[in-house]
């Protein structure tokens, strides 16, 4: 766990900067000075890009974080393995291409009155498919070699970064909004580039093959591994796409930039998860290799008890400062209040479960986790089909919060059953039961005039009694350890002055 707490806390640091970036993005520039229809376009790009990059992958970052431990070896360049990756992509992205002009008339016609904005741009996809595969592909190959942190730097705060400083020149009027969608798609292709130097700076590229290395059982093994990948990666995916495409095809892309600038909050909920899944997954892939049963299952628990206790604090702290969001953002985004709260409870959900998508895809009950990617999908197009056309962009929160749900009881249930894996106990009713505690005395909270100052406070509020809450309580041994070695280190350098 050692790695794992290490490298989750510089991963976590990197991302709650990149979360401020992002604040500043969505809720002071995005939302401000472009048309909802603009940061729909903006969102839907990325959306698209997204699909195909992953279906580029042809599932094998996949096989990269599962079946990296037996080609591990530095001195000869991991047997080759860089090779074998290079030419699985470059195939993969030639496919990718040729199935986007394919459906390029699919995607430009819907059902809303859209002004054809989207037609427009559409071929940026291309290049930020290309990028995005490259990165999603470095950065795998960074976390088997244990070096998670740079991808999370990379993607959760420089890139936002960059986006931040491509928006600022185009507020100069330096820019106009063609140019300006160029220079948001170099924002979000830069850090890939990045990534890549410094993996040639590791000295771990080599497109040398090892003859003979790749047995019959190991090529098998790397193909049912990818085949099944793609399934899962590409189904998550279009999870994360599916609710802003089909509200593009269903309403619009002005609902698609509001649902867009709503959907942040519920990212902010699951930020904390990122940096641990990364490096995590690469602790219980080598777990499962060494039939370690007892270490997969600590990091089961702790990481549902330990992402529940963040993820519900972040969800009182938004909800309670609703009314502060909405003195931020302009009238034209009121229609999503309620999508942020859904988002939010999605991801409470999500978090709640830990890092159980890592142990399932990385078991040798992979497949079965591919299976449940797609009755994800399955689910998340039945919801939002159902809740859109009844709710709008609230009913595209509410399918999210529900189709959370039902996954998350599916892998709950699969992990009990088959490895007697239950993290759930009365410390997760406690936490429940805390924040609800914390969430009262914020909300009733006078308002104040300054909505930054009742913003401080409020927040200020729920944390405290939250925090002691949960540390007098000792519902979690890790955050009360490393709360007391902060302590100690505070207190003995005091002492030492």
């Amino acid at each position: 766990m050692g790695v794992i707490r290490t490298q989750t806390i510089k991963g976590t640091a990197y991302t709650y900067l990149g979360a401020v970036l992002g604040i500043v993005t969505n809720l002071f520039l995005l939302a401000k000075y472009f048309s909802t229809e603009e940061v729909g376009l903006l969102s839907i790009l990325v959306s698209y890009s997204l699909l195909f990059a992953q279906f580029a992958s042809l599932g094998f970052d996949y096989a990269t974080l599962r079946l990296f431990p037996y080609f591990r070896n530095d001195s000869n360049k991991h047997n080759g393995f860089m090779s074998i990756l290079i030419s699985t992509i470059t195939v993969g992205m030639v496919l990718s291409t040729i199935l986007f002009f394919i459906l390029k008339p699919f995607m430009i016609e819907d059902g809303s009155q859209s002004s054809g904005l989207f037609e427009q741009y559409v071929y940026f996809v291309i290049p930020l498919t290309l990028f995005t595969l490259l990165f999603n592909s470095f950065d795998s190959y960074s976390r088997v070699l244990f070096k998670s942190v740079r991808g999370t730097f990379l993607k959760e705060f420089l890139q936002r970064l960059l986006v931040v400083m491509a928006i600022i020149i185009y507020m100069l009027n330096f820019l106009d909004f063609k140019n300006f969608v160029i220079a948001y798609v170099i924002a979000l292709s830069l850090p890939t580039l990045i990534l890549i130097f410094m993996v040639m700076l590791d000295k771990q590229i080599s497109l040398k093959r090892v003859k003979g290395f790749v047995s019959p059982e190991l090529k098998k093994s790397m193909i049912s591994v990818s085949f099944y990948g793609i399934i899962a990666v590409f189904s998550s995916s279009v999870i994360l796409s599916v609710d802003r495409i089909m509200l593009k095809d269903m309403v619009g892309l002005s609902a698609v930039g509001i649902y867009s600038i709503m959907f942040f909050f519920g990212t902010v909920i699951s930020m904390p998860s990122r940096s641990l899944s990364k490096i995590s997954s690469i602790v219980v892939a080598e777990a499962w290799k060494n039939d370690d049963l007892q270490a997969v299952k600590d990091i089961y628990y702790k990481s549902c008890l330990t992402q529940m206790i963040f993820s519900a604090l972040l969800l009182i702290g938004i909800w309670a400062n609703i009314d502060n969001i909405f003195h931020i953002l302009p009238d034209k985004y009121i229609a999503g209040k309620f999508v942020i709260l859904w988002v939010c409870i999605g991801s409470f959900i999500d978090m709640s479960t830990g890092v159980n998508t890592m142990i399932i895809s990385t078991s040798k009950y992979y497949k079965v986790q591919s299976l449940f990617m797609a009755i994800f999908v399955l689910i998340v197009i039945l919801t939002n089909y159902i809740f859109i056309p009844l709710y709008g962009i609230t009913g595209a929160g509410i399918a999210n919060a529900i189709s959370f749900f039902v996954f998350n009881l599916m892998r709950w249930i699969f992990l009990w059953t088959k490895y007697d894996f239950q993290p759930f106990n009365f410390r997760y009713l406690l936490i429940l039961l805390f924040a609800v505690v914390s969430y009262i005395p914020g909300y009733y909270m006078p308002e104040m005039k300054s909505f930054i100052v009742d913003i401080i406070i409020r927040s200020g509020i729920i944390f405290i009694i939250f925090s002691l809450l949960i540390y007098f309580s000792k519902v979690s041994e890790d955050i009360n350890n490393r709360v007391n070695t902060y302590f100690s280190i505070v207190f003995k350098g005091k002492k030492s002055n």
